[in-house]
């Protein structure tokens, strides 16, 4: 369990895999499965992170329900199910910034290749919950693979063996290396992470950009979730921008920091560029108004 515990931590304080409340693990042990519970940071890991549940009872309820939203609990995630029916031991899900990024604005069939010769399994989008836990199983049916890219949401790495599991995720970030260039990202992110909100104002890290082209195309779960505000250049908009910063009508929670350095991040990378892939406006907001987005957001507020 220690030893879970820290690569759990190691992997949540990794600010180009997890960020904030965002991604969860899990470890199956004799009849008992641990997973995160929902809204709390992997970064701050400890044994109260995890409920322990019988393994046998709650794979029963999510090979059973009917409701693709239906919770074994209030305080597990939604993303629950991804845990439950894999077979592996462990299984780490996070979100990594350099696979959105490649969701974004690489064309899908060219990359849906180059990820399948590295014997990563691409999912389209599928709203989190037991649906895209129970596609990524049907994908699966071989067992071949035990990497799923998830399309504008993150990425699935499971197994029997820790370490393994923490070689393949880096491996997999040096795969995107070849794809982007990683380098760039991590200045970006070493720069942009450090910007802080004062009176009302967030420096603009790239005057180039025209954030109104991705206003209302949501770039993964939790852009939607904690950041679904629109950005333009109408000085009474609630959030408005000049070539020298972003203003605000309002402070900014911790939580909403830091997604919107999450986003600021990957706007910059991606610029003018053009966006192949998103999740719309729609589909967003069904997620957002969701009993279990609501919940995480109470406890980050």
């Amino acid at each position: 369990m220690k030893k879970f515990i820290d690569y759990s931590k190691k992997i949540g304080s990794d600010f180009m895999l997890c960020q904030g409340p965002g991604g969860n693990t899990s470890y199956k042990s004799g009849e008992e499965i641990y997973i995160k519970k929902s809204g709390l940071h992997l970064s701050n890991t400890s044994e109260e992170t995890f409920q322990r549940i019988n393994y046998s009872e709650i794979l029963d309820f999510y090979q059973n329900t009917k409701n693709d939203q239906e919770k074994f609990n209030k305080h597990l995630s939604i993303e629950t199910p991804l845990h439950v029916l894999s077979t592996a031991r462990y299984v780490f899900h996070y979100h990594s910034i350099a696979s959105i990024i490649c969701s974004a604005i690489l064309e899908r069939n060219s990359l849906n290749k180059l990820l399948e010769k590295k014997e990563v399994l691409p999912i389209s989008y599928i709203r989190p919950g037991l649906n895209l836990a129970l596609e990524i199983q049907k994908r699966n049916q071989s067992k071949k693979h035990s990497s799923f890219f998830l399309y504008n949401h993150g990425m699935v790495v499971e197994g029997e063996n820790l370490e393994e599991i923490n070689e393949k995720i880096y491996k997999i970030e040096d795969f995107f290396s070849e794809l982007i260039d990683y380098e760039r990202l991590k200045k970006l992110k070493n720069n942009i992470s450090i910007l802080k909100q004062n009176n009302f104002k967030i420096k603009n890290p790239n005057s180039e950009i025209i954030y109104e082209k991705f206003n209302n195309k949501f770039l993964f779960p939790d852009h939607g979730v904690f950041f679904p505000y629109p950005i333009d250049r109408n000085t009474h908009s609630p959030i408005n921008y000049d070539e020298h910063y972003l203003n605000f009508n309002k402070q900014l929670t911790e939580t909403e920091l830091l997604y919107f350095k999450t986003l600021l991040i990957i706007f910059t990378y991606i610029n003018n560029g053009k966006l192949l892939n998103y999740i719309d406006k729609e589909t967003s907001a069904e997620l957002r108004n969701s009993e279990d987005e609501i919940l995480r957001r109470k406890l980050n507020k």
